[in-house]
Protein backbone atom coordinates (compact mmCIF):
# COMPACT_ATOMS: atom_id res chain seq x y z
CA UNK A 1 0.00 0.00 0.00
CA UNK A 2 2.44 2.12 1.01
CA UNK A 3 4.67 1.38 -2.62
CA UNK A 4 1.29 2.16 -4.63
CA UNK A 5 1.15 5.67 -2.59
CA UNK A 6 4.66 6.66 -3.91
CA UNK A 7 3.81 5.27 -7.34
CA UNK A 8 0.74 7.53 -7.16
CA UNK A 9 2.03 10.49 -6.15
CA UNK A 10 4.20 11.61 -9.20
CA UNK A 11 1.00 11.03 -11.03
CA UNK A 12 -1.56 12.97 -8.68
CA UNK A 13 0.49 15.85 -8.56
CA UNK A 14 0.68 15.93 -13.00
CA UNK A 15 -2.79 15.67 -12.98
CA UNK A 16 -3.45 18.53 -10.27
CA UNK A 17 -1.21 20.99 -12.10
CA UNK A 18 -2.74 20.35 -15.31
CA UNK A 19 -5.99 21.17 -13.56
CA UNK A 20 -4.67 24.02 -11.75
CA UNK A 21 -4.11 25.35 -14.69
CA UNK A 22 -7.76 24.79 -16.41
CA UNK A 23 -8.63 25.80 -13.03
CA UNK A 24 -7.09 29.06 -13.66
CA UNK A 25 -8.50 29.71 -17.38
CA UNK A 26 -11.87 29.37 -15.91
CA UNK A 27 -11.13 31.60 -13.24
CA UNK A 28 -11.79 29.50 -10.33
CA UNK A 29 -9.63 29.23 -7.37
CA UNK A 30 -6.70 27.24 -7.73
CA UNK A 31 -6.61 23.76 -5.61
CA UNK A 32 -3.99 21.66 -4.32
CA UNK A 33 -4.88 18.26 -3.13
CA UNK A 34 -3.00 17.35 0.04
CA UNK A 35 -4.68 13.74 0.44
CA UNK A 36 -6.15 11.35 -1.30
CA UNK A 37 -9.70 12.56 -0.54
CA UNK A 38 -9.20 16.05 -1.49
CA UNK A 39 -7.88 14.55 -5.02
CA UNK A 40 -10.94 12.10 -5.17
CA UNK A 41 -13.11 15.88 -4.18
CA UNK A 42 -10.91 17.32 -7.26
CA UNK A 43 -11.62 14.92 -9.51
CA UNK A 44 -15.30 14.84 -9.14
CA UNK A 45 -15.87 19.02 -9.16
CA UNK A 46 -13.43 18.65 -12.44
CA UNK A 47 -16.46 16.39 -14.23
CA UNK A 48 -19.01 18.80 -12.80
CA UNK A 49 -17.12 21.47 -14.41
CA UNK A 50 -16.27 19.92 -18.10
CA UNK A 51 -20.04 18.99 -18.00
CA UNK A 52 -21.32 22.62 -17.39
CA UNK A 53 -19.14 23.95 -20.16
CA UNK A 54 -19.50 21.65 -22.13
CA UNK A 55 -23.66 22.78 -21.61
CA UNK A 56 -22.90 26.74 -22.12
CA UNK A 57 -21.12 25.66 -25.43
CA UNK A 58 -23.75 23.98 -26.55
CA UNK A 59 -26.03 26.88 -26.12
CA UNK A 60 -24.18 29.44 -27.58
CA UNK A 61 -23.44 27.01 -30.47
CA UNK A 62 -28.19 27.00 -30.81
CA UNK A 63 -27.60 30.60 -30.62
CA UNK A 64 -25.58 31.18 -33.53
CA UNK A 65 -27.31 28.85 -35.52
CA UNK A 66 -30.62 30.62 -35.10
CA UNK A 67 -29.18 33.83 -35.68
CA UNK A 68 -27.83 31.95 -38.70
CA UNK A 69 -31.16 31.20 -39.65
CA UNK A 70 -32.51 34.62 -39.15
CA UNK A 71 -29.86 36.52 -41.25
CA UNK A 72 -30.54 33.67 -44.17
CA UNK A 73 -34.55 34.25 -43.70
CA UNK A 74 -33.02 38.16 -44.02
CA UNK A 75 -31.43 37.70 -47.10
CA UNK A 76 -33.95 35.79 -48.58
CA UNK A 77 -36.65 38.32 -48.38
CA UNK A 78 -33.77 41.11 -49.31
CA UNK A 79 -33.25 39.19 -52.32
CA UNK A 80 -36.90 38.76 -53.02
CA UNK A 81 -37.12 42.39 -52.51
CA UNK A 82 -34.46 43.32 -54.68
CA UNK A 83 -35.67 40.76 -57.34
CA UNK A 84 -39.14 43.01 -57.42
CA UNK A 85 -37.55 46.07 -57.73
CA UNK A 86 -35.45 45.01 -60.53
CA UNK A 87 -38.60 43.98 -62.70
CA UNK A 88 -40.18 46.93 -61.60
CA UNK A 89 -37.28 49.11 -63.42
CA UNK A 90 -36.63 46.64 -66.19
CA UNK A 91 -40.83 47.64 -67.28
CA UNK A 92 -39.75 51.16 -66.13
CA UNK A 93 -36.92 50.80 -68.61
CA UNK A 94 -38.74 49.64 -71.47
CA UNK A 95 -41.69 51.80 -71.08
CA UNK A 96 -38.84 54.83 -71.43
CA UNK A 97 -37.14 53.58 -73.91
CA UNK A 98 -40.49 53.28 -75.76
CA UNK A 99 -41.05 56.73 -74.86
CA UNK A 100 -37.63 57.32 -76.00
CA UNK A 101 -38.31 56.09 -79.59
CA UNK A 102 -41.34 58.17 -79.94
CA UNK A 103 -39.51 61.49 -78.64
CA UNK A 104 -36.88 61.14 -81.19
CA UNK A 105 -39.42 60.97 -83.99
CA UNK A 106 -41.04 63.67 -82.66
CA UNK A 107 -37.75 65.74 -82.43
CA UNK A 108 -36.93 64.69 -86.04
CA UNK A 109 -40.25 65.64 -87.12
CA UNK A 110 -39.85 69.10 -85.36
CA UNK A 111 -36.64 69.47 -86.65
CA UNK A 112 -37.10 68.72 -90.15
CA UNK A 113 -34.72 70.44 -92.51
CA UNK A 114 -32.65 71.48 -89.05
CA UNK A 115 -30.94 67.99 -89.36
CA UNK A 116 -29.20 69.29 -92.57
CA UNK A 117 -28.44 72.56 -90.72
CA UNK A 118 -26.64 70.75 -87.47
CA UNK A 119 -24.31 68.39 -90.34
CA UNK A 120 -22.94 71.39 -92.50
CA UNK A 121 -22.44 73.37 -89.09
CA UNK A 122 -20.16 70.16 -87.36
CA UNK A 123 -18.50 69.72 -90.97
CA UNK A 124 -17.60 73.13 -91.24
CA UNK A 125 -16.54 73.63 -87.97
CA UNK A 126 -14.00 70.46 -88.01
CA UNK A 127 -12.84 71.30 -91.43
CA UNK A 128 -12.11 74.41 -90.37
CA UNK A 129 -10.59 73.99 -87.21
CA UNK A 130 -8.35 71.46 -88.61
CA UNK A 131 -7.27 73.87 -91.13
CA UNK A 132 -6.73 76.62 -88.88
CA UNK A 133 -4.76 74.37 -86.60
CA UNK A 134 -2.02 74.29 -89.21
CA UNK A 135 -2.36 77.10 -90.62
CA UNK A 136 0.67 80.00 -91.47
CA UNK A 137 -1.99 82.50 -89.72
CA UNK A 138 -2.38 80.20 -86.66
CA UNK A 139 0.34 82.12 -84.38
CA UNK A 140 -1.14 85.60 -85.67
CA UNK A 141 -4.69 85.27 -84.84
CA UNK A 142 -4.08 82.69 -81.67
CA UNK A 143 -5.82 79.81 -80.55
CA UNK A 144 -9.02 80.96 -79.40
CA UNK A 145 -10.79 80.40 -83.04
CA UNK A 146 -9.61 76.90 -82.62
CA UNK A 147 -11.30 76.57 -79.00
CA UNK A 148 -14.37 78.40 -80.47
CA UNK A 149 -14.60 75.53 -83.12
CA UNK A 150 -13.96 72.92 -81.25
CA UNK A 151 -16.83 73.80 -78.66
CA UNK A 152 -18.84 74.64 -81.54
CA UNK A 153 -18.45 71.74 -83.33
CA UNK A 154 -19.28 69.32 -80.39
CA UNK A 155 -22.76 71.12 -79.56
CA UNK A 156 -23.67 70.73 -83.17
CA UNK A 157 -22.67 66.86 -83.03
CA UNK A 158 -24.95 66.41 -80.45
CA UNK A 159 -27.96 67.70 -82.64
CA UNK A 160 -30.08 69.14 -79.83
CA UNK A 161 -29.74 72.69 -79.56
CA UNK A 162 -29.13 75.02 -82.59
CA UNK A 163 -26.31 77.56 -82.99
CA UNK A 164 -27.13 80.76 -81.74
CA UNK A 165 -26.95 84.27 -84.27
CA UNK A 166 -23.63 85.24 -82.61
CA UNK A 167 -21.95 81.61 -83.14
CA UNK A 168 -23.08 81.99 -86.58
CA UNK A 169 -21.53 85.59 -87.13
CA UNK A 170 -18.28 84.48 -85.26
CA UNK A 171 -18.00 81.20 -87.50
CA UNK A 172 -18.34 83.49 -90.74
CA UNK A 173 -15.94 86.06 -89.12
CA UNK A 174 -12.86 83.58 -88.66
CA UNK A 175 -13.67 82.31 -91.97
CA UNK A 176 -13.92 85.69 -93.79
CA UNK A 177 -10.65 86.52 -92.16
CA UNK A 178 -8.83 83.52 -93.03
CA UNK A 179 -9.62 84.37 -96.76
CA UNK A 180 -8.44 87.73 -96.37
CA UNK A 181 -5.17 86.74 -94.74
CA UNK A 182 -4.84 84.68 -97.83
CA UNK A 183 -4.03 87.60 -100.09
CA UNK A 184 -2.44 90.06 -97.56
CA UNK A 185 0.99 90.70 -96.29
CA UNK A 186 0.99 91.18 -92.93
CA UNK A 187 3.81 92.51 -90.27
CA UNK A 188 3.45 91.55 -86.62
CA UNK A 189 5.87 90.49 -83.89
CA UNK A 190 5.39 86.92 -82.70
CA UNK A 191 7.80 84.34 -80.62
CA UNK A 192 10.26 82.49 -83.12
CA UNK A 193 11.79 79.19 -81.96
CA UNK A 194 15.33 79.29 -83.28
CA UNK A 195 17.86 75.97 -84.52
CA UNK A 196 18.95 76.02 -81.10
CA UNK A 197 15.67 75.47 -79.12
CA UNK A 198 15.29 78.93 -77.61
CA UNK A 199 12.74 82.00 -78.24
CA UNK A 200 12.43 85.21 -79.07
CA UNK A 201 10.34 87.63 -80.01
CA UNK A 202 10.81 88.98 -83.79
CA UNK A 203 9.13 90.85 -85.97
CA UNK A 204 7.58 88.63 -88.79
CA UNK A 205 6.53 89.14 -92.68
CA UNK A 206 3.28 87.11 -93.17
CA UNK A 207 2.84 86.31 -97.09
CA UNK A 208 -0.66 85.24 -97.56
CA UNK A 209 -1.16 81.60 -96.29
CA UNK A 210 2.29 80.41 -98.06
CA UNK A 211 5.05 82.13 -96.13
CA UNK A 212 6.57 83.69 -93.31
CA UNK A 213 10.04 85.23 -93.48
CA UNK A 214 12.02 86.65 -90.33
CA UNK A 215 15.43 88.13 -90.10
CA UNK A 216 15.62 86.86 -94.02
CA UNK A 217 15.30 83.97 -93.43
CA UNK A 218 11.95 81.37 -93.98
CA UNK A 219 9.72 80.28 -91.36
CA UNK A 220 7.53 77.53 -90.68
CA UNK A 221 4.78 76.70 -88.10
CA UNK A 222 4.88 74.29 -85.93
CA UNK A 223 1.29 73.25 -84.80
CA UNK A 224 1.96 71.54 -81.77
CA UNK A 225 4.21 74.73 -80.32
CA UNK A 226 1.54 77.39 -81.22
CA UNK A 227 4.90 79.22 -82.86
CA UNK A 228 6.80 79.72 -85.85
CA UNK A 229 10.01 77.80 -85.91
CA UNK A 230 13.04 78.60 -88.02
CA UNK A 231 13.95 76.24 -91.12
CA UNK A 232 16.73 73.26 -90.25
CA UNK A 233 17.93 74.75 -93.40
CA UNK A 234 17.45 77.51 -96.06
CA UNK A 235 16.72 77.18 -99.55
CA UNK A 236 18.89 78.78 -102.10
CA UNK A 237 20.23 82.35 -102.19
CA UNK A 238 18.30 83.34 -104.92
CA UNK A 239 15.24 82.71 -102.93
CA UNK A 240 16.86 84.10 -99.26
CA UNK A 241 17.73 87.48 -101.09
CA UNK A 242 13.85 88.57 -101.59
CA UNK A 243 13.17 88.45 -97.87
CA UNK A 244 15.15 91.31 -96.76
CA UNK A 245 13.20 93.06 -99.49
CA UNK A 246 9.65 92.34 -98.51
CA UNK A 247 10.91 93.16 -94.73
CA UNK A 248 12.29 96.09 -95.13
CA UNK A 249 9.88 97.11 -98.09
CA UNK A 250 6.91 99.71 -97.58
CA UNK A 251 5.18 99.56 -100.81
CA UNK A 252 4.35 97.14 -103.41
CA UNK A 253 4.85 95.57 -105.52
CA UNK A 254 8.24 93.70 -104.12
CA UNK A 255 9.65 90.49 -105.87
CA UNK A 256 9.21 87.83 -103.06
CA UNK A 257 9.24 83.72 -103.84
CA UNK A 258 6.26 81.95 -102.31
CA UNK A 259 5.71 78.85 -102.15
CA UNK A 260 1.49 78.01 -102.44
CA UNK A 261 1.97 73.83 -102.68
CA UNK A 262 -0.09 71.98 -100.54
CA UNK A 263 -3.11 72.78 -98.48
CA UNK A 264 -1.76 75.81 -96.57
CA UNK A 265 1.44 76.56 -98.60
CA UNK A 266 5.03 75.33 -98.14
CA UNK A 267 5.10 71.83 -99.06
CA UNK A 268 7.47 72.47 -101.85
CA UNK A 269 9.79 74.38 -99.38
CA UNK A 270 10.02 71.60 -97.11
CA UNK A 271 10.93 69.01 -99.80
CA UNK A 272 13.12 71.53 -100.85
CA UNK A 273 15.00 71.65 -97.59
CA UNK A 274 14.80 68.29 -96.93
CA UNK A 275 16.88 67.17 -100.21
CA UNK A 276 21.08 67.23 -99.55
CA UNK A 277 22.89 69.98 -100.83
CA UNK A 278 25.82 69.47 -103.06
CA UNK A 279 28.11 69.44 -100.51
CA UNK A 280 26.29 66.51 -98.59
CA UNK A 281 25.87 64.84 -101.75
CA UNK A 282 29.64 64.49 -102.04
CA UNK A 283 30.29 62.89 -98.41
CA UNK A 284 27.96 59.94 -100.00
CA UNK A 285 30.71 59.21 -102.37
CA UNK A 286 32.59 57.48 -99.23
CA UNK A 287 36.19 57.36 -99.18
CA UNK A 288 36.53 56.94 -102.71
CA UNK A 289 34.79 59.87 -103.70
CA UNK A 290 36.83 61.88 -101.38
CA UNK A 291 40.29 60.85 -103.02
CA UNK A 292 38.26 62.05 -106.14
CA UNK A 293 37.43 65.38 -104.78
CA UNK A 294 41.05 65.77 -103.37
CA UNK A 295 42.08 65.32 -106.68
CA UNK A 296 40.07 67.56 -108.61
CA UNK A 297 40.73 70.14 -106.15
CA UNK A 298 44.96 70.04 -106.37
CA UNK A 299 43.77 70.08 -110.41
CA UNK A 300 42.55 73.01 -110.32
CA UNK A 301 45.05 74.38 -107.83
CA UNK A 302 47.53 72.97 -110.63
CA UNK A 303 45.60 74.85 -113.20
CA UNK A 304 45.39 78.64 -112.13
CA UNK A 305 49.44 78.51 -111.16
CA UNK A 306 50.19 76.82 -114.41
CA UNK A 307 47.54 79.74 -115.98
CA UNK A 308 49.12 82.76 -114.18
CA UNK A 309 53.11 81.18 -115.42
CA UNK A 310 51.73 80.60 -118.98
CA UNK A 311 49.98 84.43 -119.33
CA UNK A 312 52.96 85.74 -117.98
CA UNK A 313 55.56 83.98 -120.38
CA UNK A 314 53.09 84.50 -123.16
CA UNK A 315 53.30 88.05 -122.53
CA UNK A 316 57.02 88.23 -122.59
CA UNK A 317 57.99 86.23 -125.30
CA UNK A 318 55.56 88.53 -126.98
CA UNK A 319 56.57 91.82 -125.84
CA UNK A 320 60.39 90.64 -126.64
CA UNK A 321 58.81 89.68 -130.21
CA UNK A 322 57.78 92.89 -130.99
CA UNK A 323 60.68 95.08 -129.31
CA UNK A 324 64.57 95.13 -130.60
CA UNK A 325 65.91 95.64 -127.19
CA UNK A 326 66.86 91.75 -126.14
CA UNK A 327 65.89 90.91 -122.22
CA UNK A 328 66.85 87.66 -120.25
CA UNK A 329 63.60 87.77 -118.04
CA UNK A 330 61.92 85.75 -120.86
CA UNK A 331 62.65 82.56 -122.77
CA UNK A 332 62.63 84.27 -126.19
CA UNK A 333 65.69 87.09 -124.92
CA UNK A 334 67.63 84.44 -123.67
CA UNK A 335 67.44 82.40 -126.96
CA UNK A 336 68.16 85.38 -129.37
CA UNK A 337 70.53 86.65 -126.62
CA UNK A 338 72.73 83.36 -127.65
CA UNK A 339 72.66 84.75 -131.78
CA UNK A 340 73.55 87.82 -130.10
CA UNK A 341 76.40 87.08 -128.12
CA UNK A 342 77.80 84.41 -130.83
CA UNK A 343 78.06 86.36 -134.33
CA UNK A 344 80.92 84.57 -135.76
CA UNK A 345 78.97 81.26 -135.40
CA UNK A 346 77.99 79.86 -138.72
CA UNK A 347 74.10 79.17 -139.46
CA UNK A 348 73.57 75.40 -138.87
CA UNK A 349 75.85 76.04 -135.47
CA UNK A 350 73.67 78.98 -134.56
CA UNK A 351 70.66 76.47 -134.96
CA UNK A 352 71.68 74.28 -133.18
CA UNK A 353 72.58 76.56 -130.29
CA UNK A 354 68.82 77.72 -130.13
CA UNK A 355 67.47 74.31 -130.67
CA UNK A 356 69.23 73.27 -127.66
CA UNK A 357 67.84 76.18 -125.31
CA UNK A 358 64.26 75.70 -126.57
CA UNK A 359 65.19 72.40 -125.17
CA UNK A 360 66.25 74.01 -122.04
CA UNK A 361 63.25 76.24 -121.96
CA UNK A 362 60.33 73.66 -122.87
CA UNK A 363 60.56 71.89 -119.75
CA UNK A 364 59.22 74.78 -117.77
CA UNK A 365 56.78 75.85 -120.68
CA UNK A 366 55.36 72.55 -120.75
CA UNK A 367 56.16 71.41 -117.28
CA UNK A 368 53.17 69.27 -115.15
CA UNK A 369 50.79 69.88 -118.07
CA UNK A 370 50.98 66.01 -118.57
CA UNK A 371 49.68 65.89 -114.88
CA UNK A 372 46.12 67.77 -116.01
CA UNK A 373 46.07 65.24 -118.90
CA UNK A 374 46.39 61.91 -116.47
CA UNK A 375 43.61 63.32 -114.06
CA UNK A 376 41.40 63.59 -116.38
CA UNK A 377 42.24 60.30 -117.41
CA UNK A 378 41.84 58.81 -113.85
CA UNK A 379 39.11 60.69 -112.73
CA UNK A 380 36.63 59.17 -114.55
CA UNK A 381 38.14 55.41 -113.88
CA UNK A 382 38.06 56.44 -110.20
CA UNK A 383 34.56 56.97 -110.26
CA UNK A 384 34.13 53.39 -112.26
CA UNK A 385 35.74 51.83 -109.35
CA UNK A 386 33.25 53.90 -106.79
CA UNK A 387 30.56 52.55 -108.70
CA UNK A 388 32.18 48.94 -108.36
CA UNK A 389 32.22 49.40 -104.49
CA UNK A 390 28.41 50.46 -105.05
CA UNK A 391 27.19 47.91 -106.62
CA UNK A 392 29.04 44.96 -104.54
CA UNK A 393 27.77 47.02 -101.21
CA UNK A 394 23.97 46.81 -102.50
CA UNK A 395 24.35 43.67 -103.41
CA UNK A 396 25.73 42.24 -100.40
CA UNK A 397 22.81 44.63 -98.03
CA UNK A 398 19.92 42.41 -100.97
CA UNK A 399 21.95 39.22 -99.59
CA UNK A 400 21.52 39.89 -96.17
CA UNK A 401 18.29 41.93 -96.23
CA UNK A 402 16.00 40.99 -99.72
CA UNK A 403 14.57 43.95 -101.45
CA UNK A 404 11.50 44.51 -99.31
CA UNK A 405 13.11 47.25 -97.85
CA UNK A 406 15.04 49.94 -100.23
CA UNK A 407 16.51 52.04 -97.69
CA UNK A 408 19.17 48.69 -97.01
CA UNK A 409 19.95 49.60 -100.83
CA UNK A 410 20.24 53.22 -100.72
CA UNK A 411 23.93 53.73 -99.37
CA UNK A 412 25.54 51.50 -101.92
CA UNK A 413 23.58 52.72 -104.81
CA UNK A 414 24.23 56.42 -103.55
CA UNK A 415 28.50 55.28 -103.49
CA UNK A 416 28.06 54.08 -107.07
CA UNK A 417 26.10 57.11 -108.46
CA UNK A 418 27.96 60.27 -106.85
CA UNK A 419 31.54 58.73 -107.13
CA UNK A 420 30.64 58.61 -111.28
CA UNK A 421 29.08 61.94 -110.54
CA UNK A 422 32.14 63.11 -108.82
CA UNK A 423 34.53 61.28 -111.55
CA UNK A 424 32.43 62.91 -114.76
CA UNK A 425 32.63 66.65 -112.99
CA UNK A 426 36.41 66.29 -112.36
CA UNK A 427 37.19 64.88 -116.10
CA UNK A 428 35.24 67.30 -117.48
CA UNK A 429 36.53 70.49 -116.50
CA UNK A 430 40.38 68.94 -116.13
CA UNK A 431 39.84 67.98 -119.96
CA UNK A 432 39.36 72.02 -121.12
CA UNK A 433 41.73 72.66 -118.22
CA UNK A 434 45.27 70.65 -120.15
CA UNK A 435 43.94 71.71 -123.74
CA UNK A 436 44.17 75.54 -122.33
CA UNK A 437 47.37 75.42 -120.40
CA UNK A 438 48.79 73.17 -123.50
CA UNK A 439 47.35 75.74 -126.12
CA UNK A 440 49.02 78.57 -123.82
CA UNK A 441 52.18 76.40 -124.34
CA UNK A 442 52.07 75.31 -127.78
CA UNK A 443 51.44 78.89 -128.49
CA UNK A 444 54.38 80.07 -126.52
CA UNK A 445 56.88 77.53 -128.25
CA UNK A 446 55.85 78.42 -131.96
CA UNK A 447 56.32 81.82 -131.43
CA UNK A 448 59.77 80.83 -130.28
CA UNK A 449 60.79 78.63 -132.87
CA UNK A 450 59.51 81.15 -134.99
CA UNK A 451 61.35 83.70 -133.89
CA UNK A 452 64.49 81.57 -133.38
CA UNK A 453 63.91 80.34 -137.24
CA UNK A 454 63.69 84.24 -138.22
CA UNK A 455 66.67 85.27 -136.46
CA UNK A 456 68.67 82.21 -137.98
CA UNK A 457 67.28 83.31 -141.77
CA UNK A 458 68.34 87.30 -141.05
CA UNK A 459 71.80 85.48 -140.43
CA UNK A 460 72.43 83.38 -143.09
CA UNK A 461 71.05 86.05 -145.41
CA UNK A 462 73.67 88.55 -143.87
CA UNK A 463 76.33 86.24 -144.34
CA UNK A 464 75.42 85.31 -148.08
Amino acid sequence: MKNMKLYLLPIILAFSFSFSINAAEDDEAEVVPSNPQELLEVVRQGQFADTRAQRQREAKFRNEKNKQAKLLADAKTERARLEREAARLEKRFEANEALLVVAEEQLRERLGSLNEIFGHLAGTSTESRQIFEASITAAEFGKDRETFLVNLGKKMAEGIKLATISELEQLWFELQREINASGEVSRFTADVIANDGTVDSREVVRVGNFNAVSDGQYLTYSPSRGMYTELPSQPAGRFTSTTSDIMDGDSFPVQFAVDPTGPQGGSLLASLISMPSTLERMTLGGPVGTIIMVIGVLASLLFVWRFYSLWGLRAGVQSQAESTTLSEDNPLGRILKIAEDDSSSSTETLELKMAEQILKERPAIEGLNWVLKIVSVVAPLMGLFGTIIGMIETFTMITLFGTGDPKTMASGISVALVTTWLGLMVAIPTTFMYATVNNFSKGILGTIEESSTGMAAKRSEGKA
